[in-house]
């Protein structure tokens, strides 16, 4: 789209190209930081950011308006219940890392759609790959995939991936992220809630049967990038 730069603030309604100089400065200030890829309404974030005020939380979706309510309510005044240490930015997952290369401790992918759900389940290894180039050494990785999907194979085919190996089974998947540079240290199918909560993943799986698929991984130390 014309007009819209890479990488772009969310301040509500409004979005304006982020500036590499306040995002230096969050770093700074921060003990750690979370990204969440994919982050949707950004509520996930929200909570993160109130759970730990010296955390800086990035969430990071290729629609604005998904996330424009979660991003007011971050620059309201702290008397009001804003956060200083939460971030939104919209940008699209197969253009990380950008400025953000290195700088998250933590990564997480809950929930994903489209793109970005191929990426972490097929997986496609060059976009994981720049999941990776967001991680600092032996960042900790979480992903959570919406394993309802996986199981209905016709539904998989009319959204065009069909050509998917179930992601719970797939030999090859722990190789792939090997390569990428992660070290897979659990795979694992929940029923019921799952360890990381998102209004989208509550949405999924409250009063069903709903499986998600887990993975978790930590950012290889000696990895050397591609």
């Amino acid at each position: 789209m014309v007009g819209v730069s890479t990488f772009d603030q969310v301040l509500g309604r409004k979005v304006t190209p982020l500036e590499p100089a306040l995002l230096d400065a969050a770093c700074r200030q921060a003990h750690s930081v979370l990204i969440d890829v994919g982050t949707g309404q950004g509520k996930f974030i929200l909570d993160a950011a109130r759970e730990e005020i010296n955390r800086l939380c990035i969430g990071i979706d290729a629609v604005a308006e998904n996330m424009a309510a979660s991003a007011r309510t971050a620059r309201s005044s702290p008397k009001k219940g804003g956060l200083p240490n939460a971030l939104f930015v919209r940008a699209a997952a197969e253009r990380l890392p950008g400025p953000f290369a290195g700088l998250a401790d933590e990564l997480t992918v809950q929930y994903p759609w489209g793109s970005l759900m191929r990426i972490v389940s097929e997986p496609a290894l060059e976009h994981l790959l720049s999941l990776r180039a967001l991680c600092k050494p032996e960042a900790r990785l979480s992903v959570l995939l919406n394993y309802s999907v996986f199981e209905d194979r016709p539904y998989l085919e009319r959204l065009g991936m069909g050509d998917i190996v179930d992601p719970a089974e797939n030999p090859d998947l722990i190789t792939a992220y090997a390569i990428a540079g992660f070290t897979v240290t659990n795979r694992e199918l929940i029923h019921g809630d799952p360890p990381i909560r998102s209004a989208w993943g509550r949405h999924l799986v409250r009063g069903s049967a709903r499986a998600t698929l887990m993975i978790d991984a930590v950012a290889n130390p000696t990895w050397q990038g591609s």
